[in-house]
């Protein structure tokens, strides 16, 4: 009888030693995309803090047009990317949040990666109008990757645009988020 309980304990050692294994080794095999989709999309995510800002920049200067810092600003959910069919192969990033005692959600398109370049230590952002296509129509936020771990994610960038006319200068646009579980 005690063979038969240790012979069992050893069976059971072993199915969760292997268990436990098959994901360290998948964890170590996993590319920095797959690491990036897998923890930006295993959750949902508070937003502790958002800046924006929007600026002038010219002849070497930044002139901040608009500041603005949100705290607790409620919830961000990254759908993982669709990779399986041809096409653009973002996901969702869908902002949940409250803004004078409204509930708002506001969906913008993402890539684990720089979508010009291909790089990885930078996600791009695509923001639209409603009624056009978040990748195809929107404008593209490229966003540094500062901090990424399984609890917390801080990611900022600067968007600019040419100021048309030849005076040299740029409108640009600022975001940076910090989140955490």
């Amino acid at each position: 009888m005690k063979s038969k309980y240790s012979l069992l304990m050893i069976v059971c050692c072993f199915l969760i030693a292997a268990m436990s294994s098959c994901e360290a080794v998948e964890e170590l095999t996993e590319t920095e995309t797959e690491k990036t989709i897998r923890i930006f999309s295993d959750g949902i995510w508070n937003v502790d803090t958002l800046v924006t800002k929007t600026d002038l920049f010219s002849g070497g200067i930044s002139t901040i047009q608009t500041d603005s810092t949100f705290n607790n600003y409620g919830s961000i959910e990254f759908q993982k990317p669709n990779q399986t069919i041809p096409g653009y192969g973002a996901g969702y990033m869908i902002h949940r949040y409250m803004k004078n005692g409204i509930s708002c959600v506001d969906t913008s398109a993402w890539v684990p990666y720089n979508f010009n370049s291909g790089n990885n230590n930078y996600i791009t952002l695509f923001f639209a109008l409603p009624g056009e296509d978040l990748v195809v129509d929107g404008y593209d936020m490229y966003l540094d990757l500062v901090e990424l771990s399984e609890d917390r994610i801080r990611i900022s960038g600067w968007r600019r645009e040419t100021i048309p006319g030849g005076s040299g200068g740029s409108y640009g646009s600022y975001r940076r988020y910090h989140l955490t579980r």
